[in-house]
């Protein structure tokens, strides 16, 4: 009787083998890789047909009544089916591998091959059970698990050899045969619809077989066993080399056929469908119009580029020309101003001062005007007094009065009540005062542009 640590103990076990179970078909990769690697060692790779999808769809048919099993088990053990259960086919557990392994032998594989590769694919199984990460006991009942199912499945393929397909040969080997030669003509319908190039080479990179396109395209070349790299005129001497310049998966465009068109070529190795092919498939597709479209537009990405270039450098051209012209600006407004500030200081300030000390109603209107002139000169465009003007004394402002009149130097002092001699002095004391000294500019003509009112 077991204890219930035992008890707990093997129910852990089980669990184990369990999660270990369910986690083979995560690891495809190194599945694939040690699978490919028996059938190599065995001489079974060469042969088999077998593609990438086909072996992973192996894989999950062997997986999948081991998963059935253990949510139900049956026989004696009360983990999983014990072997003589097994080999039984109760409730016909194994009928989907039976099947699969008749239409392998309706397609001509030999019973020993047939067995011989299933017997690499259950050391593959477990070599990836190895692989995994776990307990080595939870491994141990996985790898005998993996054994008593392959073990069973033998039994019943030799059996159902022997009994039935016999009988069953004759009968379909005529239609497997005539199903085969419709798949392959399909096949080949299909790559000779396409208009792309293709070529097949063997590992050493020789052409073994060429679609419609690609005849149609050298109709005059030898193909067969001649160097791709020759053919297509690339840069290479051996597979491994065009392997490094053109490595698979990358596409690049080119000119190999000296017929002016660009094609795209990409290399593609057999094996990504079919574990047992060493050939390659070399696909140059015709891009000609692409390129030609892409190249215009290039050119139009191109001018319109130097267009933004040219019109970038005049608006840097404007922004300097306009940056110096807010400089000069800004000079003008500060010598403006300064200039206001001068006039303000010296001129109209000092004019007011007069005005308000000033008696005579005359001369105050005459500094009213020079200062009502000084402050419209402040405007651009209009015109203004002499803001010498404002030098004259009281009696110098009448006398410019009296001349800007058109009066002479007699009827001044006549009405002035001076001497002539005394406005003869003041009209030189105006002259100097205004700048006229040793000019021959008349007081009475610069008088009538001073804006001095008569």
């Amino acid at each position: 009787m077991l204890t219930g640590g035992s008890m707990r103990d093997g129910q852990e076990r089980q669990n184990g083998c369990r999660r270990l179970l369910h986690a083979l078909a995560d690891d495809e990769g190194f599945f694939l890789e040690r699978w490919s690697l028996h059938m190599a060692r065995a001489g079974y790779l060469e042969h088999t047909t077998a593609r990438r999808l086909d072996c992973m769809q192996a894989l999950n048919e062997f997986l999948t009544p081991m998963f059935t099993h253990e949510e139900s088990p049956a026989g004696d053990d009360p983990e999983w089916p014990d072997y003589l259960w097994l080999v039984r086919n109760e409730g016909e557990w194994a009928r989907t591998q039976i099947e699969s392994a008749r239409r392998h032998r309706m397609r001509g594989i030999t019973a020993d091959m047939y067995l011989g590769c299933f017997k690499t694919f259950i050391h593959s199984l477990v070599d990836v059970i190895e692989h995994m990460d776990g307990d080595f006991r939870d491994k141990a009942m996985a790898r005998r698990l993996a054994r008593r199912y392959g073990d069973a499945l033998e039994v019943l393929f030799v059996s159902d050899w022997t009994r039935t397909l016999p009988d069953l040969a004759a009968q379909r080997l005529d239609e497997a045969n005539r199903l085969l030669t419709l798949e392959k003509c399909r096949f080949e319908n299909i790559l000779n619809a396409t208009s792309d190039l293709l070529f097949v080479t063997g590992p050493d990179g020789r052409i073994t077989n060429v679609n419609a396109a690609a005849l149609h395209a050298l109709p005059e070349r030898k193909l067969f066993g001649v160097p791709v790299w020759e053919l297509l005129n690339i840069e290479a001497r051996s597979m491994e080399e065009l392997l490094r310049y053109y490595p698979v998966g990358v596409s690049c465009e080119m000119s190999p056929l000296d017929n002016g068109l660009i094609y795209r070529m990409q290399m593609t190795p057999m094996n990504t469908v079919s574990l047992a092919s060493d050939e390659y498939l070399i696909a140059l597709t015709n891009v000609t119009s692409q390129a030609s479209q892409r190249d215009a537009l290039e050119q139009v990405v191109a001018q319109r580029t130097d267009d933004l270039l040219r019109e970038k450098e005049h608006l840097e051209e404007m922004n300097i020309t306009l940056r110096n012209v807010l400089k000069s600006i800004e000079k003008d407004r500060e010598s403006f101003i300064r200039d206001i500030s001068a006039k303000l200081g010296h001129i109209v300030l000092p004019a007011l001062e007069r005005i308000e000390a000033e008696s005579d109603p005359a001369i105050r209107r005459g500094y009213v005007t020079v200062v009502r002139d000084q402050l419209a000169r402040m405007t651009p465009g209009d015109e203004a007094s002499d803001p010498l003007l404002l030098k004259l004394t009281p009696m110098e402002a009448k006398v410019c009065q009296f001349i800007q009149a058109g009066h002479s130097s007699k009827d001044i002092a006549n009405s002035l009540n001076l001497s002539i001699e005394t406005v003869q002095t003041h009209r030189k004391h105006i002259r100097r005062k205004l700048g006229l000294h040793g000019k021959t500019t008349g007081l009475y003509a610069h008088l009538k542009t001073a804006g001095l009112p008569s």
